[in-house]
């Protein structure tokens, strides 16, 4: 069975976006020592990182076929430029640099969750880094967890918990830091 263009973009498009929807990553490196530092050349990402991934052995293979096509790796191509340009906006909240995050943690924050609420920028009224209320962090069984409020003005864009919806990172016992949203709350 075939599946319109117009319902299959859209899909993919909302698929690769909940992919991505929890993030993962990987605990920070130490610093290198200072004379490493000074020879280590400066090493250009891979030509691929603009290219949707590869299909899975497990994957529709309409979906996958889909992904290949030019459509498809342009609207991909769109949305890679899309994340690139927000992240080299500097944008200021009284919470930024006090969490006891890396600034590049602390910064991802409020582009995933416009990310996941499928807003940019350049959105009407998109939730920014000085909508979001920092919570605190926790140390709770599955690791130490930072939360921050996402502002009532997300149900707008597509949030559909009920109550109080929260962004959080989680750092695992094992160093590892994943990002998520949802209605999981902080103790107390």
């Amino acid at each position: 069975m075939s599946v319109p263009y117009r319902t299959t973009l859209p899909a993919a498009l909302t698929a690769c976006t909940l992919l991505a929807g929890c993030m993962q990553q990987p605990p920070d490196d130490p610093p290198p020592a200072p004379q490493a530092q000074q020879a280590a050349p400066a090493v250009a990402p891979p030509a691929a990182a603009a290219q949707p991934q590869t299909s899975a052995g497990n994957e529709d293979p309409a979906l996958a076929a889909h992904m290949q096509t030019p459509e498809f790796r342009r609207e991909y191509r769109t949305k890679q430029e899309q994340l690139q340009t927000e992240a080299d906006v500097q944008e200021k909240a009284a919470w930024l640099g006090s969490t006891g995050l890396t600034e590049a943690q602390e910064r991802s924050v409020p582009r995933y969750v416009r990310m996941e609420l499928g807003q940019s920028l350049s959105s009407a009224d998109p939730v920014r880094a000085e909508d979001l209320q920092y919570m605190g962090h926790f140390a709770e069984l599955d690791g130490t967890v930072y939360y921050w409020r996402i502002p009532d003005k997300a149900h707008a864009h597509g949030d559909t918990h009920a109550g109080p919806a929260y962004v959080y990172i989680r750092k695992d016992t094992a160093g590892v830091f994943y990002t998520d949203w949802g209605n999981r709350t902080p103790p107390g």
